[in-house]
């Protein structure tokens, strides 16, 4: 929304102003179904503009009843006339790179080729993270079914915690990868250093 007047907010910390959309900031709060528990919690909406980017709305969701809290980012202002594919190579023990912040949009598509590893559109809905926090939520999301796997496929489960180990290590900068962000809408975006 706005400080003064009607000047638009700039956000240079994506993280930080999705879970601190609040204080003194003009910020919408609405009731929400939490779908975790089933009970009520909060959602606060924030309209901001991300340096070199565009408008977006931040919207952070927190239930008070089983602490599940998430962040989503939606699209605001004009539509982007063209797709946008950003590239990003990853040397071995880089963490400021692994910590730039990235928009990933509803219709992006994440790849690391290195592990032939794709992350489709639907399975991280649009998003507001970092290099770092999107590879940990791939490998917590797989990591999700894994008991179960053990259970009905033994080998496969093996197969996918051999992955997971790899997924991890480049999570924490020890090997080199290429992380692609391939958004045919135009709508997602890497942190420039």
């Amino acid at each position: 929304m706005a400080n003064s007047g009607d000047e638009a907010r700039v956000v240079t910390d994506l993280r930080s102003a999705a879970e601190s959309a609040g204080g003194d900031e003009a910020l919408h709060e609405i009731e929400s179904l939490c779908m975790r528990c089933g009970e009520n919690g909060t959602t606060r909406l924030l309209l901001t503009t991300i340096p070199n980017f565009r408008e977006v709305v931040l919207m952070a969701f927190e239930c008070p009843h089983c602490n599940e809290r998430n962040n989503e980012v939606q699209f605001a202002g004009q539509l982007q006339p063209k797709g946008c594919c950003y590239r990003l190579e990853i040397p071995q023990g880089q963490n400021e790179i692994l910590n730039r912040q990235v928009v990933k949009s509803d219709s992006a598509t994440i790849k690391i080729p290195e592990l032939d590893f794709e992350i489709p559109p639907e399975a991280q809905r649009g998003t507001l993270s970092t290099v770092e926090g999107i590879i940990m939520r791939a490998v917590e999301e797989l990591q999700a079914l894994q008991d179960e796997r053990k259970k009905a496929d033994p080998q496969k489960a093996e197969a996918i915690e051999q992955f997971l180990i790899k997924l991890r290590s480049l999570g924490s900068g020890e090997a080199v990868f290429t992380f692609v962000l391939d958004d045919p809408a135009g709508n997602s975006f890497i942190e420039n250093p």
